[in-house]
């Protein structure tokens, strides 16, 4: 009887969120292969190796781990968007960093986009299947687009107001148009898309042109030079503006170190993960924390969602508060079970999160409550989210804590370990 030895498959975990590389547990239900997890490559001891997983974000210090692993392996693989194209850590470098994607190191990776990146995608890969070819995002989303002009931009809406129409249509700048159909499916939560499969090159570029053609009604204050032309924006703020504080974050979120653009030279705050937050729209935190949070995402999410709720006094319902606490009770089952390796276990409280969340980005999470209703929880109107006022203030809550300007952006925060 002929025996097959099983395949070696070593994932190496290097910097940031660690979601991508938890989600690489579900592998162990595949038998035919020998899987190690490894928290710290620089200190991998190398060995001979059939296929080698990467998670986390790049940086140019870890060059030579990338080799020592790319030499020992015959195949590399690139799993999640932090590693292949810088991820939301990569707009850090709107303020100085130099999160690399993995194309500037190993161009030959396999590379699988995601946020969070989908494990039956890198299953495939692992057993040489040929990559499956996915739709467009609007294909398979129920809204529907006309593309005809804006008259205004919102950073807020209700979802559930108009639940045919693209959001684009509403106003409310959805990557769709340049994204790929995904497992995560933000839009089905009142979530617009932010890109992180994109189906284009240079994605954020295209959706910025696209959105703005869109904006044609919208006002923008502009000067004329002395020969007439409208060639410069005007001092002022105006409608276009005002409705979009955040070019690099809402259309390059996930792909700004491959975007072309320059690096910036706004300064550092000196850490990368509040770099990511400085300069975001105070809506646009929950989307974004519950992307990179990793084993804290939901304690994170809720913590920055109940300061400002606190601060500026947003009521917030008894049953929102319960399900608050089954979701923080939750966090805390799926790190026992990452802890533990305990496969079924994660299934099964990540199928939990994801019937109250919306899925493991916390899409359906707001300030309020939820933006959707939850299967079995009947009243909606008990915990539905709010559209709020932005107010200018310092909010706290435990270990974090930030101040907003006039306009709601983020000026300054504070991220502590251990929340």
């Amino acid at each position: 009887m002929e025996v097959h030895s099983k395949m070696s498959v070593k994932i190496f975990q290097f910097n940031g969120c660690n979601k991508c590389f938890h989600e690489t547990i579900l592998l162990k239900k595949e038998s035919s292969l020998d899987i190690e997890l490894i928290s710290n490559p620089a200190e991998w001891k190398e060995s001979k190796i059939d296929t080698a997983i990467l998670t986390g974000y790049l940086m140019p210090e870890d060059k030579d781990t990338l080799f020592k692993i790319e030499k020992s392996a015959e195949k590399v693989i690139a799993y999640g968007d932090c590693t292949t194209m810088g991820g939301l850590f990569g707009l850090s470098n709107q303020r100085g960093s130099n999160i690399t994607p993995i194309s500037k190191v190993l161009p030959n990776s396999i590379n699988i986009n995601g946020c969070l990146a989908e494990i039956e995608e890198l299953t495939a890969s692992l057993k040489g299947e040929e990559k499956q070819k996915l739709r467009l995002l609007c294909k398979v989303c129920k809204r529907r687009s006309t593309c005809e002009y804006l008259d205004a931009v919102h950073r807020q809406i209700d979802p559930l107001e108009n639940e045919e129409s693209c959001f684009n249509d509403l106003g409310f700048q959805c990557n769709g148009y340049i994204a790929t159909e995904c497992k995560e499916r933000c839009v089905d939560y009142g979530t617009p898309c932010r890109g992180c499969k994109p189906l284009v090159e240079r994605p954020g570029i295209r959706m910025l042109g696209m959105f703005g053609t869109l904006m044609g009604n919208v006002e923008v204050a502009t000067e004329a030079s002395k020969y007439g032309a409208t060639d410069k924006l005007a001092d002022e703020d105006d409608d276009m503006t005002e409705s979009l504080p955040d070019i690099v974050g809402n259309f390059f979120r996930f792909t700004l170190p491959t975007s072309g653009l320059p690096p910036g030279r706004i300064n550092s705050t000196g850490s990368i993960i509040e770099d990511v937050f400085t300069g975001r729209p105070i809506e646009e935190l929950p989307l974004i924390t519950g992307l990179l949070g990793g084993d804290n995402s939901i304690s994170m999410t809720l913590s920055i969602i109940e300061a400002y709720e606190k601060g500026v006094g947003i009521e917030v319902s008894e049953e929102t508060l319960k399900i608050r606490k089954d979701l923080r009770a939750l966090e805390q089952e799926l790190k026992a079970a990452v802890d533990a390796q305990d496969v079924d276990k994660y299934e099964e409280i990540t199928g939990k999160i994801r019937k109250v969340a919306g899925n493991m980005n916390l899409s359906n999470v707001f300030f309020g409550g939820f933006k959707t209703p939850i299967e079995g929880n009947d009243n909606f109107e008990d915990y539905k989210s709010q559209v709020f006022d932005v107010v200018e203030g310092s909010y706290k809550n435990g270990l974090i804590e930030f101040n907003l300007d006039p306009k709601g952006i983020i000026t300054e925060i504070k991220i502590k370990e251990g929340i």
